[in-house]
């Protein structure tokens, strides 16, 4: 019993991950998207049709290639020639997390992408775990 308190304690304590930095306004999260359906990324046409069928949101994006795992690329048809997005104000919660801090994510190496100014840092210095 005393260990799951502990383990308890230790996970409340533990380093969470904070975003720092600032959009640079480069359009390339908003042109090489994963989407995903139950944790899957979507790794192909069928299944990107059905998944707008139940939410409408999806239909915002068009397939524009292929990753190295074979999951499907995607690209946001709101951005505009100058890499701006069309509906800034109007963005949903994905555009507006990103890149979300998601410790799964970021503990199987994930980052944002290359030449992106946000970037991940935990918020307890490894030095404080000495003390």
């Amino acid at each position: 019993m005393f260990k799951y308190i502990k383990f308890f304690i230790q996970k409340l304590q533990s380093s969470k991950y904070v975003r720092k930095g600032k959009c640079l306004k480069c359009g390339n999260c908003c042109r090489n998207i994963l989407l995903y359906i139950e944790d899957e990324p979507i790794k192909t046409e069928e299944q990107f049709e059905k998944v707008k069928q139940w939410d409408k949101h999806f239909y915002n994006f068009y397939i524009s290639g292929e990753s190295e795992t074979g999951a499907l690329l995607f690209t946001c048809k709101e951005l505009d020639e100058k890499n701006r997005c069309k509906v800034y104000f109007f963005r949903g919660l994905g555009c507006r997390n990103y890149p979300k801090t998601d410790k799964n994510f970021l503990i199987n190496g994930g980052k944002p992408l290359d030449g992106c100014g946000y970037f991940f840092e935990a918020d307890k210095k490894f030095q404080s775990y000495l003390e």
